[in-house]
């Protein structure tokens, strides 16, 4: 597994079968840098692992990827997902659609910088 691609396609595998914070634990620098939008991005693995268990706890997703680029020179990984959200709040079980992009910088074998880019959610 010494091509990104392969490292990229275990990661797939494991965010869209609901194991996000493995990939995570996996595939993430420990320096790594997490970005929302133009949010202030949270830095160092374990705080991007907390905030992950912070939002899964509060929140369910569903991840499909639709496209993604892979620039193996660079070490460039750019998917669009489809991503179906379910506030766990029994108040309020809406469903809740997305359009996502994730930009990832790779380095190493791992994910040294990730920053998303979406509108705001639709109700289903």
């Amino acid at each position: 597994m010494n091509k990104l691609k392969d490292k990229v396609e275990v990661f797939n595998r494991l965010i869209t079968t609901d194991q996000t914070v493995k990939a995570m634990e996996l595939f993430y620098a420990e320096e790594v840098e997490l970005q929302e939008n133009e949010a202030v991005p949270t830095t160092g693995k374990q705080n991007c692992i907390s905030r992950e268990k912070f939002l899964l706890g509060k929140f369910g997703l569903a991840l499909v990827i639709t496209k993604q680029a892979i620039d193996e020179a660079n070490q460039g990984v750019f998917s669009e997902y489809e991503m179906t959200i379910t506030n766990k709040n029994k108040e309020d079980q809406k469903l809740i659609y997305r359009t996502e992009i994730s930009v990832q910088q790779w380095e190493n074998g791992r994910v040294k910088k990730e920053k998303f880019y979406y509108n705001e959610a639709k109700s289903l």
